[in-house]
C-alpha cells in the first residue's frame, strides 16, 4: 500500500522521512507495508509497522512542564 492509498483510506498524510510519535516514542517514517506505516524508533535500526491511525505528525514532545503561578489581586 503506498502513502496515496494509505491517505485515501485513513485520511492521514505522511511521507518518507516525516518525524512522528507514536505510543509515547518518537521515530522516522521509513516506508509503508500493507496496511501500516514502518517506522524506525529513535536509536533502533530496523524500522517496524505502525498503524497509521495511532501516529502523530511532528514528534513534538514538551519536554519543560508548564507550572501555573497563583494570581495576586
Amino acid at each position: 500500500m503506498s502513502f496515496e492509498q494509505i491517505r485515501l483510506r485513513f485520511g492521514r498524510s505522511f511521507r518518507r522521512g516525516d518525524r512522528v510519535l507514536c505510543e509515547g516514542r518518537l521515530g522516522t517514517i521509513t516506508g509503508t507495508t500493507f496496511p501500516h506505516v514502518r517506522v524506525r524508533f529513535d536509536g533502533r535500526q530496523i524500522s517496524v509497522p505502525c498503524d497509521p491511525c495511532e501516529l502523530a505528525l511532528g514528534g513534538v514532545v514538551n519536554a519543560a512542564p508548564i507550572t501555573l503561578e497563583p494570581q495576586r489581586a
